[in-house]
């Protein structure tokens, strides 16, 4: 059946034909894409899932993926402060490494200038007839003679004196009652004169360490002269025959006459190296 048309703006039944299925397929194509992407979306979901590669919704899975990242952000911080501490570790190392380099020098430089003092002043004019100090050992030791004279308040040519006439300079001599090295210190008196903190214990053997020999020695006479109000002679009486003999001894007595042989010696021997080299020529 024909529609009759009303003017030139009315539509026809072939228009409205034309024109109405048209929404109608809009509609419908709409829903049907909409109904595809649904299934697509949960295709591809549950295959991602059988993959592995779309996670499923698991709380433990996102728990464990919680303590992955921070576990690896701890690791990281980690490696970054030990990075650090590596890079102070090393700076502090270096540093240590200079101070310990200046100080050997500065030691060094210091132990040959008490060496030259110790050639300057004579102490090498009684070593001469030494045969058993040679080189830089006899240096060392004239070296240490100044350094711990000056370290315990006494005269270098003193000590020097000292030992020329309890060893003759021999670092190995040992006495008939046991004393030993260059300045004949009894084994137990030099543990005595070891520091207290010290956790090695001395043996004899060790007194033969020329240097440490005067360490202890000079320290040891220090400690006698302070004991003895300054009195040389009693100090070396005390020295050689030990603190409590001098102590008692009467004057006048046989035993006093006789341990002043001692340090009568001793002076003679400082003497004759005050006098100078030609005094030292004549012995």
């Amino acid at each position: 059946m024909a529609l009759t048309t009303v003017g030139a703006g009315n539509l026809t039944l072939g228009d409205v034909r034309a024109a109405a299925p048209a929404g109608r397929r809009g509609t419908a194509g709409r829903r049907r894409g909409l109904g595809i992407a649904i299934v697509f979306a949960v295709g591809a979901a549950s295959a991602g899932a059988s993959l592995g590669l779309l996670a499923s919704p698991n709380p433990e899975h996102e728990r464990q993926m919680e303590s992955l990242t921070f576990t690896a952000s701890a690791a990281l911080q980690t490696a970054q402060k030990s990075e650090q501490r590596a890079a102070f570790a090393e700076k502090a190392l270096a540093e240590a490494k200079a101070r310990i380099a200046a100080l050997s020098d500065s030691g060094a430089a210091q132990e040959v200038a008490d060496y030259q003092e110790a050639e300057h002043i004579g102490v090498g004019r009684l070593m001469k007839d030494s045969t058993a100090l040679w080189g830089d050992e006899r240096h060392r030791v004239e070296a240490a003679i100044v350094r711990e004279a000056r370290r315990n308040g006494l005269d270098p040519l003193m000590v020097a004196a000292v030992i020329y006439v309890e060893s003759r300079f021999d670092p190995f001599a040992v006495s008939g009652v046991g004393a030993c090295g260059l300045m004949q210190l009894m084994p137990p008196t030099a543990q005595w004169l070891m520091p207290k903190d010290s956790e090695n214990k001395l043996r004899p053997a060790h007194l033969f360490n020329p240097v440490l020999n005067i360490e202890l020695g000079t320290a040891y006479l220090s400690q006698l002269l302070r004991r003895f109000d300054g009195d040389i002679s009693t100090a070396l009486i005390a020295y050689n025959a030990g603190p409590g003999v001098a102590r008692s001894l009467t004057p006048n007595s046989n035993a006093s006459k006789k341990l002043s042989v001692y340090p009568r010696a001793v002076l003679a021997a400082y003497k004759t190296l005050l006098a100078g080299p030609a005094a030292m020529a004549s012995r």
